[in-house]
């Protein structure tokens, strides 16, 4: 049951994260972020004051400190996404989901079995390999260039993918990937009977910390009324994937459920070559079947 609450975890974000990038050119990271996540807030709440029963205060501590660092996570990912090489980005944030609550949970004294740990790093690595595989949009090296940090420092390390090139989305992917990871670490802190306190607690807060930004960036409010659906359901998406987690973390090991939940680019990889029609590589294909083959071994 962790894992399948994990994996359900993984396939509500990798949702949300598809829809997210249909209409991330559309409308302003921030403003998508705010409002996916308020929607959220008034279902998940709704759902909490009517089956959530009495609230725990350290269940909304936790919750707030994981909604706090999730809404600015979302922000810096949504905005590395709509810088165009969304391979790098989705492999670096991905990547660094994942190791956060497995380290942690490794600190905290969890001890997986060698299989169950094999698994693990094998789910990290098809991560990488099923978001580096995509292509890199048309017009996207232009945005390269205009990006790069100190391009005299950084320019004989320049790779094809951009791996270790210090651009500006790639630095906004890492930070994203951290901040996404103690989002997992914080929220399966929660212990409690009622998951529906605890991801209320975080949906609130992620949206109320976005906010926060508003008067600094001052986003354009405005978008097509024809996305408009498309942001109620990566708010419903994104809710359901904060909700599944705080079960599975409530399941078991935070290092197994934090690994899993961060498999969101699979699913989104999956969406991309049946709705958009794209071609897979092999390097995708192979992390996806490396992601299955882990999925299984850490269920050991």
């Amino acid at each position: 049951m962790l894992l399948l609450f994990g994996l359900l975890t993984a396939l509500s974000f990798g949702v949300a994260d598809f829809l997210a990038g249909l209409v991330g050119k559309k409308i302003s990271p921030l403003t998508l972020t705010l409002y996916s996540q308020a929607i959220g807030s008034v279902i998940i709440t709704g759902l909490a004051l009517l089956l959530g029963g009495v609230p725990v205060f350290s269940d909304l501590a936790w919750g707030a400190a994981a909604g706090c660092v999730l809404g600015t996570g979302f922000i810096l990912y949504y905005k590395a996404l709509s810088a165009g090489r969304m391979g790098v980005v989705a492999a670096v944030t991905g990547v660094g989901t994942a190791i956060i609550p497995f380290s942690v949970g490794l600190l905290l004294g969890e001890q997986p079995s060698t299989i169950a740990l094999v698994g693990i790093m094998l789910v990290i690595l098809s991560i990488a390999l099923v978001s580096t595989g995509n292509k890199s949009e048309p017009g996207s090296e232009k945005d390269v260039d205009e990006n790069v940090i100190s391009p005299s420092l950084f320019s004989r390390y320049r790779f094809q993918r951009g791996f270790l090139v210090c651009h500006r989305d790639v630095i906004q992917a890492a930070v994203a990937g951290l901040w996404l990871g103690f989002f997992f670490v914080f929220l399966g802190q929660a212990q409690t009977t009622s998951p529906l306190w605890p991801a209320a607690s975080a949906t609130v807060f992620s949206a109320l910390s976005v906010a926060v930004f508003i008067p600094f960036l001052k986003p354009d409010w405005g978008f097509s009324k024809k996305i408009r659906w498309v942001i109620v359901a990566v708010g419903i998406c994104q809710t359901l994937g904060t909700l599944t987690f705080v079960v599975a973390a409530n399941l078991g090991m935070l290092s197994v459920a934090g690994v899993a939940g961060a498999l969101s680019p699979v699913p989104t990889a999956i969406l991309a070559f049946l709705v958009l029609k794209e071609q897979p590589s092999w390097v995708q294909v192979v992390g996806i079947l490396a992601a299955l083959s882990g999925v299984v071994m850490m269920n050991a």
